[in-house]
């Protein structure tokens, strides 16, 4: 089985293979780069570097568009976004929000200039993170309640395209099916290009089936050509979840079903940031790693290493005891 860990804010080399060292030591055999914009600019040759140390000592490597365009999830700034404001996602009220259109052409050259760059890494897979459409009420900037994204021009031209008449004001079925398919097929064309490059392509999903997140229907991405891995990752905390074990296996039961049904590898997510020093927290981590394991699931990862202490915005309180519990679990 795949046992793995995200792994970000180190870019030297030497303390990077320390950290590699001691994921082998811990019995790990997996892990995944963050590979941000800035990494793209700043540390490209750096990134190469990191990605064959852990290819050297055996890891199934993956690395991911961190906080890219602020389409996929990420504790990283956009540049993107400060260089196209008119890129950005565009409400019924014509503000732009917080995350670039997946239809806009500038974006989507962007993208296709990040695959290239991050399938030149040389990793084994390429990890599209949590992709969606921005929820306007998501930044509190006095959006009204029905506000949604994205009435941008290229999206009304898009849809009036394909639906014979203009894009309504009010959102409708119509629109929530636009958006969903719009995601798909920008998926598809950059996991083409990752496949081109002999790169497997990972797909991981809020646990979420609303038209808001912006796939309700799983089937549609698991059928795919280009998917090689279905993900999802249940963190319990920011899904208000009483019952994690409930929550865990229903997800993995999801996923493991629809990954067999595709031919896929099932990949679950362990939440390892944000949690508190108390007992339940390690609970709830075991718990949710042996569920994810005892379900099936071919890969199983945390968020992220060592308890996200690298991070101080989102680290758990005692992020050694949250690491070694997951570490302890996915070794049983």
């Amino acid at each position: 089985m795949e046992v793995g860990t995200s792994y970000f804010g180190v870019r030297d080399v030497r303390h990077v293979v320390d950290d590699l060292e001691r994921f082998d030591d811990e019995g790990l055999n997996a892990v995944l780069h963050t590979f941000s914009e800035r990494d793209k600019y700043f540390y490209e040759e750096t990134m190469a570097e990191i990605v064959a140390a852990s290819n050297d000592r055996g890891f199934t490597t993956y690395v991911n568009p961190w906080g890219v365009g602020k389409v996929f999830g990420g504790e990283a700034f956009s540049e993107f976004l400060a260089k196209h404001p008119d890129s950005r996602q565009q409400t019924v009220t014509g503000e732009r929000q917080h995350g670039a259109c997946i239809n806009d052409p500038e974006f989507r050259a962007a993208m296709r200039e990040w695959t290239e760059a991050a399938a030149g890494l040389n990793p084994d897979v390429l990890f599209w993170d949590e992709p969606h459409w921005l929820i306007p009420d998501w930044f509190y900037d006095g959006q009204p309640d029905d506000a949604w994204v994205c009435r941008c021009s290229h999206c009304r031209e898009k849809y009036e395209t394909q639906h014979g008449r203009p894009m309504p004001a009010r959102e409708d079925e119509t629109i929530r099916r636009f958006r969903e398919d719009s995601l798909l097929e920008f998926l598809s064309e950059m996991m083409e290009l990752a496949a081109q490059e002999d790169v497997r392509n990972a797909v991981c999903l809020v646990p979420e089936t609303d038209a808001e997140h912006g796939i309700r229907n799983w089937d549609r991405l698991a059928a795919d050509e280009h998917l090689d891995t279905l993900s999802t990752d249940p963190y319990w905390e920011p899904s208000d979840v009483d019952d994690v074990e409930k929550f865990v296996a229903e997800t993995t039961a999801h996923v493991v079903t629809l990954a067999e049904e595709y031919d896929l590898q099932s990949q679950i997510w362990i939440q390892g940031f944000g949690l508190s020093d108390e007992p339940k927290s390690y609970d709830n981590v075991e718990t949710a790693t042996r569920t994810a394991i005892e379900g099936g699931a071919d890969s199983v990862f945390m968020w992220g290493w060592d308890g996200c202490r690298a991070i101080s915005s989102i680290a758990s309180e005692n992020p050694d005891t949250v690491w070694q519990t997951y570490i302890d679990a996915a070794g049983e």
